[in-house]
């Protein structure tokens, strides 16, 4: 059943994919068909993209990386993007029959193979020989020619391709270009170096991702194709990149001398008759101050004296260290340059930088670096700011402007022993002066704060003692005020009450008027009492002394006589802050009053106490749900409704009422935020009642 409702979606699936395989058909079969190489190097990148079908006759000219590959026919020769599956046995020579669709390559159209027919062996074509600057105009890519120059580095290459193969690369006219021969064998082929060769394969091209050539590749199918021709010369480092009337030539020289210091991998200086060279070279042979050594490398120029490129060097012998020559600021300073060379001077400052300590030299007018590489500024810790100094290292000179005049000099240290301190300067200066007057300054500033935080530590203790000496006064009083009140007002309005209550026993015949008003009586008597109570309870109020709001009420709630089945829930919503006094003691009294109603009047069962701080008010709701109010909150002699209201006026507030029978209750009252830091002294002196 599930694959009958299926069947309509594939049916017109089929349809589409179907109608979109013939529309692509019908594309593909209204292009022409080419047959020849140079037909392709025609297209556009836009037109090689539309898949022109190709079907040409051409030899293979080089079949590495696998699986692409040249091949090329009578008109020219074009890369070849081959199918990985299936894999056919051809190979550079063979005569081929390719079968494809164009494509728009990385740099020029390609052929995208998808069929291949080997028709047995052919032969190469006939390369023409291109200057370089042809060659590396990018016109001549995919095609067999033959370049010449002279080898200016060989390694073997393992990782770039499928195949080992011979990295070379070769400098020709004002260019280089790169050369990849696959080798079935390992061999050392170092002898190759600035020798002149002939190189014939196929011109590749280097580019980026937007298409632009950035450089040449020859691909070469075999060693076969490499004809090695001559060697380098011996020549002193004094006639370097001098004029020569039979034209400068780009061979490698040899040069014999001996080491004054190398940097590992990167620059080996020697010295030769009196001269000092700089040679550039990658090789990590590590050489010590005083070897002699066989350099070969090629003439080039430098910042300001000639130097040796790509070079490679082997050990002679050892010698003894070469002696420095003394830098004379006002000879020449070119001929200075990569020399061993010894001078005096002030120094100005020294830092650590990531490389090595350096250091500012000055010498009469004259300010210039020394550098020490891979050393610690520890081991230069003893240097101090002016000292004179004696300093050894190789001179490095910069050159500068439209004549390339020398502008500045360096010194290369190779080493700690290089600097000696001549002369140290006194330590009584202006800059230690300086130091020592601050330190002075920040003691007499620390001691003065010192002094002017304990004195008003002091007030601030003396303000704190004399504000609880007044208070213990206070609380005195109003200890002895309750005390009072208890012995005098509560003890007469309890004689009230007991006679009220004879005199309604006696009465009960009287008419009513006179038992309404003397209940009435009774009823003011017994709220006084209450009230006096309150009163006390209000004087000598110790909750808020040592709480805050949220457990006072807690505490207060507590205390109230409750059947066991009665629930109280007190719910605190926002963060509590502290309020005045007279604020916290009427919200106290208001909640315990609304509770105490709930439960004694209301018999409610569950009572939900909130109190929610927000930033601008407080709010305290008391919700039961007892009987509700019947009206008799507004009658005389229910002081506990007057009460609150009174204490919720004192605060600038009005007391909401909400209430229904057998619906219960909910009385809220809301004060405006007036966040402060309420001491204890503050509550002992404001737990006043807000009756007025």
């Amino acid at each position: 059943m599930a694959s009958l409702q299926n069947s309509p979606l594939k049916f017109l699936l089929l349809l589409v994919s179907g109608a979109a395989l013939a529309s692509a058909q019908s594309t593909t079969t209204s292009l022409p068909l080419l047959t020849h190489a140079d037909q392709v190097r025609h297209l556009s990148s836009d037109e090689a993209a539309l898949g022109y079908p190709v079907r040409i006759r051409g030899v293979i000219t080089d079949d590495i990386p696998s699986p692409d590959f040249f091949v090329q026919d009578s008109t020219a020769g074009i890369y070849v993007e081959g199918s990985a599956s299936p894999k056919f046995g051809h190979h550079w020579g063979d005569l081929v029959e390719v079968e494809g669709v164009t494509g728009p390559g990385k740099f020029a159209p390609v052929i995208r193979e998808q069929k291949l027919r080997v028709m047995g062996r052919g032969q190469l074509p006939q390369a023409q020989v291109y200057p370089f600057i042809e060659l590396a105009a990018g016109q001549q890519d995919s095609q067999w020619a033959q370049v010449r120059g002279i080898v200016r580095s060989v390694s073997i290459d393992r990782t770039s391709w499928p195949e080992t193969v011979l990295a070379m690369s070769v400098a020709s006219g004002d260019g280089r270009f790169n050369v990849r021969v696959p080798i079935t064998r390992e061999q050392d082929f170092s002898s190759w170096i600035d020798s002149e060769v002939a190189v014939e394969g196929v011109c590749g091209s280097l580019f980026n991702n937007q298409r632009q050539l950035i450089g040449v590749l020859f691909y070469v199918p075999d060693l076969q194709f490499i004809k090695v021709e001559t060697q380098e010369k011996n020549v002193p480092i004094s006639s370097l990149m001098r004029f020569s009337p039979g034209g400068s030539s780009r061979h490698r020289v040899r040069v014999q001398g001996v080491v004054s210091y190398q940097q590992l991998g990167r620059t080996l200086f020697i010295e030769s008759e009196g001269q000092g060279l700089r040679v550039l070279s990658q090789q990590s042979t590590p050489l010590a101050i005083g070897d002699i050594v066989d350099v070969l490398g090629f003439p080039a120029t430098g910042e300001s004296a000639p130097v040796l490129d790509n070079a490679a060097f082997h050990r002679v012998s050892h010698g003894p260290p070469p002696q420095p020559i003394t830098l004379d600021l006002t000879a020449p300073w070119e001929q200075y340059d990569g020399a061993l060379v010894t001078t005096e001077a002030k120094l100005l400052h020294l830092e650590q930088q990531p490389d090595g300590p350096r250091l500012l030299l000055q010498q009469g007018d004259r300010i210039f670096e020394g550098l020490m590489e891979n050393v610690s500024s520890a081991t230069l810790s003893g240097l101090r700011l002016n000292s004179q100094i004696r300093l050894t290292g190789i001179c490095l000179v910069r050159n500068g402007g439209l004549w390339s005049t020398p502008l500045s000099f360096r010194l290369l240290l190779r080493s700690p022993q290089d600097v000696v301190v001549l002369h140290a300067p006194s330590w009584w200066n202006l800059r230690n002066a300086l130091w020592l007057l601050g330190i002075v300054s920040g003691i007499l500033f620390l001691v003065l704060a010192g002094m002017i935080f304990l004195s008003r530590k002091v007030r601030e203790q003396m303000k704190v003692i004399r504000e609880k000496i007044e208070h213990g006064a206070v609380l005195e009083e109003r200890n002895r005020i309750a005390r009072e009140l208890h012995d005098t007002l509560e003890q007469e309005l309890a004689g009230i009450t007991m006679q009220l209550d004879l005199a309604v026993d006696c009465f009960r015949q009287v008419p009513m008027v006179a038992f309404d008003a003397l209940s009435a009586a009774r009823s003011m008597s017994r709220h006084s009492m209450v009230e006096a109570r309150r009163s006390v309870w209000d004087l000598r109020c110790s909750l808020l002394e040592n709480g805050d709001l949220p457990s006072a009420l807690t505490e207060v709630v507590r205390s109230i006589p409750a059947p066991p089945e009665t629930k109280v829930e007190i719910r605190v919503e926002g963060t509590p802050v502290r309020l005045p006094g007279r604020v916290e003691m009427n919200l106290l009294r208001i909640g315990q009053e609304a509770a105490s109603n709930g439960i004694k009047h209301g018999q409610a069962v569950n009572v939900q106490i909130a109190l929610r701080y927000m930033p601008e008010k407080v709010i305290l709701e008391v919700r039961d749900d007892g009987c509700g109010l019947r009206g008799e909150h507004s009658k005389a002699g229910h002081f506990g409704m007057l009460d609150m209201r009174e204490r919720a006026q004192a605060l600038g507030s009005q007391l909401v009422i909400e209430s229904a029978p057998a619906n219960g209750t909910i009385i809220s009252v809301e004060v405006a935020m007036q966040p402060q830091i309420t001491s204890d002294a503050e509550l002992k002196t404001h737990t006043h009642s807000g009756r007025r």
